[in-house]
């Protein structure tokens, strides 16, 4: 599916799918050669019409080969090809375009087996299908215009679900004993609280068979980043996972990856060492890794002030760079009240001068607007610490930069424990760690991979407490 408008992308999750991801899923998929024929496909979400459009060039292509009569053609087309479509104007689209085809191959007055109504709602083709393929709507729970009727779902009931999770259970139903179901959608799959259901019940089921992981290749004109899923009926003991930068190609185990409900893909090799990073349980703790501050308004709580009275030094995680931060609060983190605040005329006048804007802010308290928006990393100010970034591609991207007592740390993370600085650096300036963070799959512009204050202390216990 094409890009649409901005609400309509939120409300809708459609996404038009280039016409060579379009072929390649359909390879992917087997939906090739002569085995196509007489048998049942569906794209439950086929918006104009761009698999199904490539699904009847094919099928004409093989059976006027086969010696076919156009109206055997004609016959299958209407008998074996179905979509459903919730939108009219989408619906119509797909109609014509599937009718311009099949005119060129002189064949007429074709009646597709197109729905429009609502995928949610149909279960006509539930246990028929030899495919099911498509792209299926991404849309997260706080856009969905019909929460209801998606929880009614099985997969839908943890997290902040996600439509694709739906489609998943909508295709899986529609397969007969020996179907496949071929969809691209968002590699957060692989990670997501949302998608946990669903990847507890492919493991199960035994359900996935190939893992094409895109990476950072963007297919769409969004920051979405997307995975290529190949799920059969066919019970299956292992997957094979190709990694779609490097085209590296793995026979993966389901216990290899499916690691603590999450879906990890590296080497064996790799993956053995992250499940002992995942399972390891530190005897004792010795080191912990937060959040630095959320102020929800950086250009107002950092920078240059023209006065000095309760501001600090603070640390860009991101970057190493240190800045001057105006800290409404004393050393034992409580926040000081604004009455005490404004005593001094110039802090006065900054606030009145921006209070609308800090009052904007999605605070903890709305009451109390005059501090940060977020009480993270404000206990530990006055503790030694080390901050680090959370946005990597390489090892010379990892900025660890020390944090003493009385310096912030904002945008990123920061390590609290008595190792000194060369300890730290010894441990996280290795290609190993940066092949941790790349499996955990969180792909950000760039080519660069994200990573959490969990997965890094993971990471760090590990190597401290023992490999």
């Amino acid at each position: 599916m094409k890009e649409l408008k901005r609400t309509e992308e939120k409300n809708n999750g459609r996404y038009y799918t280039p016409s060579d991801m379009v072929r390649f899923i359909l390879d992917t998929a087997n939906y090739c050669g002569d085995s196509i024929l007489q048998k049942h496909i569906i794209d439950n979400s086929c918006g104009d019409g761009a698999f199904l459009c490539e699904i009847v060039r094919r099928y004409c292509e093989i059976a006027l080969k086969k010696g076919q009569s156009k109206q055997q053609i004609k016959q299958d087309l209407e008998f074996y090809i179905h979509g459903i479509e919730v939108e009219k104007s989408e619906y119509q689209k797909c109609i014509d375009n599937l009718n311009k085809i099949t005119e060129l191959l002189g064949s007429y007055n074709i009646k597709w087996d197109i729905k429009n109504t609502d995928a949610l709602t149909v279960q006509d083709y539930n246990g028929k299908m030899d495919f099911v393929i498509g792209n299926p709507p991404y849309v997260r729970v706080h856009n969905l215009l019909d929460y209801s009727s998606v929880k009614q779902f099985h997969l839908t009931q943890q997290g902040m679900t996600d439509l694709y999770i739906v489609f998943y259970e909508i295709g899986i139903a529609m397969l007969n004993k020996t179907g496949v179901l071929c969809y691209i959608n968002p590699s957060s799959l692989f990670n997501s609280l949302a998608a946990k259901l669903l990847r507890k019940n492919l493991i199960q089921n035994k359900l996935l068979k190939k893992v094409i992981d895109l990476k950072h290749k963007q297919i769409f004109n969004a920051t979405t980043y997307t995975a290529v899923i190949l799920l059969s009926k066919e019970k299956n003991d292992y997957i094979e996972y190709i990694n779609g930068e490097t085209q590296q190609n793995e026979i993966l185990r389901y216990n290899e990856f499916y690691l603590d409900g999450n879906f990890y893909f590296s080497n064996p090799k790799n993956l053995i060492k992250i499940k002992n990073i995942l399972f390891r349980q530190p005897e004792k703790n010795i080191i912990d890794v937060k959040n630095g501050f959320a102020t929800l308004c950086d250009n107002f709580f950092i920078g240059q002030f023209d006065f000095d009275e309760y501001t600090i030094p603070v640390i860009k995680s991101s970057t190493g760079v240190t800045a001057q931060c105006f800290y409404p609060y004393d050393k034992n983190g409580k926040y000081i009240p604004f009455d005490e605040l404004i005593k001094v005329p110039k802090i006065k006048d900054y606030y009145f001068q921006n209070a609308e804007r800090l009052k904007s802010r999605s605070l903890e308290n709305k009451n109390i607007w005059h501090i940060f928006g977020r009480s993270q990393g404000i206990l530990d100010t006055w503790k030694n610490k080390y901050a680090i970034n959370a946005l990597i591609r390489h090892i010379d991207d990892i900025k660890l930069t020390p944090c003493p007592a009385g310096v912030g740390s904002y945008s990123g993370l920061y390590i609290l424990t008595e190792l000194s600085f060369n300890e730290l650096k010894r441990i996280l300036f290795q290609q190993e760690f940066v092949d941790y963070i790349q499996s955990l799959g969180k792909y950000k512009q760039g080519g660069y991979y994200t990573f959490s204050s969990k997965d890094l202390l993971k990471y760090l216990d590990y190597k401290i407490i023992g490999e």
